[in-house]
């Protein structure tokens, strides 16, 4: 998970399911992994962020005048060599390709990072976030690959602990960890709206949910995020990096 530059719970049994300590509003929630809590990890239903194996969306980003192109694709494979807390637990495989747009024009020229993420959902519908396999790809003028990156790699259970991306039941006020991997990864969130209208070119949707993304790794820096039914993310928007994303498109493999 990237927050540009370079996609709550019903108090009682929800928090007991995933093992928070009450907090009040704005206070972080450190969710607690328990693997008991997991009998069907690959079914991601959540209405917010929805992954059925072999499904697809096609987003839009700009960046500081520069237009990239992002496939998100979820994956038929699973996996399942995790360690520690988290050993015996499959994690649904969704594949983030982002290539760069020269023209905006949604054409897809070179490959500027290749993402396998990890996620699983608990039997609260919660949506968890377990870690990435990345790689950034640095090019010259003439547009040869001289160079690459596998910064903001990490894994529950190897180095980091899973978060939370999406909530059964979000609720304002809400702010979670999304990911930890001390200087590598510490994602956090706050949703600061629900049922709101979003409209995009695909539509009019309600409903949804924004939430604000930062990490302590990069002070002062935000960006805001749309959700929404039976779709997930549909757009972001990155004050700092004159950009952010739309979603174009999705379908079936």
């Amino acid at each position: 998970m990237n927050i540009l530059p370079r996609a709550t719970l019903a108090l009682s049994a929800a928090l007991s399911l995933i093992g928070m300590s009450s907090a009040i509003a704005g206070d972080l929630i450190q969710p607690q992994f328990r693997i008991g809590n997991f009998s069907n990890p690959l079914r991601i239903d959540n209405w917010l962020l929805p992954m059925k194996s072999n499904t697809y969306a096609v987003l839009y980003e700009r960046e500081d005048g520069e237009c990239m192109v992002n496939d998100v694709i979820v994956t038929d494979h699973a996996k399942r060599d995790f360690i520690g807390s988290y050993a015996g637990l499959a994690a649904r495989e969704v594949r983030d390709i982002v290539y760069l747009d020269e023209d905006c024009s949604g054409a897809r020229g070179v490959v500027l990072e290749y993402t396998l993420d990890w996620y699983a959902q608990d039997n609260g519908g919660n949506v968890w976030y377990l870690g990435e396999d990345t790689i950034e790809y640095e090019y010259d003028d003439a547009g040869h690959r001289i160079g690459s990156s596998r910064e903001g790699s990490w894994e529950a259970g190897r180095d980091g602990k899973a978060g939370i991306v999406m909530f059964a039941r979000p609720e304002v006020g809400k702010r979670y960890r999304q990911e930890y991997s001390p200087g590598v990864a510490e994602d956090e969130a706050v949703i600061v709206a629900v049922g709101i209208r979003v409209d995009t070119a695909l539509g009019h949707f309600r409903e949804c949910i924004k939430t604000r993304e930062s990490t302590p790794l990069e002070p002062g820096l935000y960006e805001y995020k749309y959700h929404c039914p039976n779709l997930g993310l549909v757009r972001v928007v990155a004050p700092f990096a004159d950009g952010g994303a739309e979603l174009m498109k999705t379908g079936v493999r």
